[in-house]
């Protein structure tokens, strides 16, 4: 039988390669199915002002879908949720 010995730690780089996504976003799509967490992320674009200088309509262009497994996901949450608490314990409040 096979002895379970502990891998060398590994160096991890993180590069943004050329076929890397960066957008802004202003609006965000969650989505669930029975595996999966599915969030996608939108900009919005407004249309032109009318005679009166208003603008009347707005377009929300989808800019990435990306799908995650519930335990990702859950991972994700916790992070943002320990940055969140730390927010608000330096600055002596809820935020």
């Amino acid at each position: 039988m096979a002895e379970n010995t502990p891998s060398p730690p590994l160096e991890r780089t993180f590069e943004q390669g050329p076929d890397a996504v960066s957008f802004y976003c202003d609006f965000t799509q969650i989505l669930g199915t029975e595996n999966e967490l599915v969030l996608q992320f939108y900009e919005t674009i407004p249309g032109a002002p009318g005679p009166d200088g208003i603008v009347r309509t707005i377009k929300s262009r989808l800019r990435a879908t990306i799908t995650f497994s519930h335990e990702h996901a859950l991972r994700i949450a916790e992070a943002i949720q320990q940055r969140r608490q730390a927010k608000v314990s330096q600055s002596g409040g809820e935020s």
